[in-house]
Parts: C-alpha cells; structure tokens; sequence
C-alpha cells in the first residue's frame, strides 16, 4: 500500500507540473494527457492510481497507452501534458533534449524467485535473475 500511495503522489505531482511541451488550450480545462506504456495500462495498476487522483484533484486523466518510443514522440510533439514510461536513458534524453521537465521516478521492477527453503538450484547466491533461472534449468 505504501509503493501505491508513492506512485499515486507521483502521478499527481506529475499532473501539477507539465512533462511536455504544448501549445495553449489544448487539452480541456480540469484534465491532461497521459501518454504511458501499454505494459502500465494492462496491468491494473493505472486505472486504479487514476480513479484515485481524479478524486482527490478533480482532474480527469485521459490514458493513451503506447509503446515507450511513441509515447515520447507523442510527448515531443505537443500532443500529451505527462508521460509516463520504462526507459530511463531515453527520458534523460527526452529531458536533455528540452522536450520535458521534471523527470521522476516513480516505480521499478523487482525480479522475485520463489522455491523451497533448500534452494537446490542455488538461486539465492546468483549474481542476476538471468543466473538464477539457468541455475534452475541446470538443476531440473
């Protein structure tokens, strides 16, 4: 619950402070744009985090989900306020290149392995999740 109500402060944070460049007027009083990935909008996760902001800001999100790389040309082009992806190199770009502002982190990802305490395959001492499962496939 605590990630939730993090990403939740970060997706209103994101709304108060404009990510992209726009041109005046074009998005409806009271809502913005978020262009976000495919992956974020298939998982639940989003419509959850944009129910509750809307309640707690009365500003209405419209999702536009898409690719990473379409999401920030979308971004560039003028045609979103916020955006929210999985590529940091590219979102440092996007930032460096004076395309957006205001560049957070707002989620991650962590790779959990679950099997019996005993750890025959050795899964607990792999330098990566990629070791782990060859470790895995090794051991049947």
């Amino acid at each position: 619950m605590k990630r939730l109500a993090c990403a939740l402060s970060a997706l209103a944070l994101l709304g108060l402070v404009s990510g992209c460049r726009q041109e005046a007027g074009s998005t409806p009083a009271g809502s913005i744009r978020l262009a976000t990935t495919t992956s974020l909008e298939n998982s639940g996760l989003l419509s959850v985090l944009v129910e509750a902001f809307g309640k707690s800001t009365g500003i209405e999100v419209h999702v536009m989900p898409m690719g990473t790389g379409k999401a920030l040309r979308t971004a560039r082009d003028g045609n979103c306020d916020v955006v929210l992806v999985h590529a940091p190199e590219a979102e440092k770009e996007f930032v460096r290149a004076g395309w957006g502002i205001n560049r957070r982190c707002v989620m991650y990802s962590d790779f959990i392995i679950v099997g019996p305490r005993e750890d025959p395959a050795g899964v607990g001492k792999a330098p990566s999740a990629a070791e782990a499962m060859k470790n895995v496939a090794a051991r049947k």
